[in-house]
């Protein structure tokens, strides 16, 4: 069975590399495999709940990633699909559709998914108080157990969160390495001004931000989110499953 994997593998990222737009990395020849999208449950615009599997049997394995965007938009949707991303924001569409071939789970995209995600303005989700990555998705902490994404806030106390089993832990920006510094400063997932200013989108400040420059009424924010399975080759270079979309998720107010 792992022979016959790596061999989807390859032929994959042959095809990626004669076809897309990514550079490629397919000198080693691993494999990953998705979060497979029944382990993942969405609950209208605000929760996501995503069964992570059991990978111990990969060893080049290492921990799960979280990649998003956020879109600002004109009018609310009680939930976000494919017949109203256009709407919502044109750029959302279009990155969706992008990213959509990618996401076929007989896929494998070594090194070359997180250039994809770049290329698209998809950032790694980072925690408050946390290292995502070393601790909360990492192999030995995450796999096996269900993660929830929540965007509802029922107090005031309360802001966008990650949990894991009783861990809970607040979802921050990304600052891409130090390349931007998002607005406002506390980088939670809160509709702002500050956030949804088109002044502030640029590549120094919201780079993790999809104008709607036309908008002269109420601007609302939504945020897309992706998860892969991220391993480390016998070079010491971090590659890729195929990403499994969780789903587009309202951003409430603070």
């Amino acid at each position: 069975m792992k022979k016959k994997l790596r061999s989807i593998f390859f032929l994959g990222a042959v095809a990626l590399c004669a076809v897309g737009p990514v550079s490629c990395g397919i000198e080693d020849y691993v494999f990953l495999p998705p979060v497979p999208s029944g382990n993942i449950s969405v609950t209208l615009n605000y929760r996501a709940v995503i069964n992570l599997p059991d990978l111990s049997e990969y060893e080049n394995f290492t921990h799960f990633t979280i990649y998003y965007r956020i879109y600002i938009s004109g009018t609310s949707y009680p939930t976000v699909h494919t017949g109203n991303m256009n709407d919502l924001n044109p750029a959302l569409s279009a990155d969706y559709n992008a990213i959509l071939p990618y996401t076929n789970n007989d896929s494998t995209i070594s090194t070359s998914i997180n250039t994809l995600f770049k290329n698209r303005n998809y950032y790694a989700l980072t925690l408050e108080g946390a290292d995502i990555d070393k601790d909360v998705l990492s192999k030995d902490n995450a796999q096996g157990r269900a993660v929830t994404l929540d965007f509802i806030v029922t107090t005031p106390q309360t802001t966008p969160s990650l949990s894991i089993d009783n861990q809970q832990y607040n979802l921050r920006r990304s600052t891409g390495d130090g390349i931007f510094n998002p607005q406002p400063a506390n980088r939670y997932f809160f509709n702002t001004p500050d956030l949804n200013s088109s002044g502030n989108v640029s590549t120094m400040i919201n780079a993790d931000v999809a104008d709607r420059s036309e908008l002269s009424g109420d601007r609302y924010t939504y945020v897309s989110i992706y998860i892969v399975v991220t391993g480390m080759d016998n070079n010491l270079s971090l590659f890729y499953s195929a990403p499994s979309f969780i789903g587009v998720f309202f951003l409430p107010a603070p």
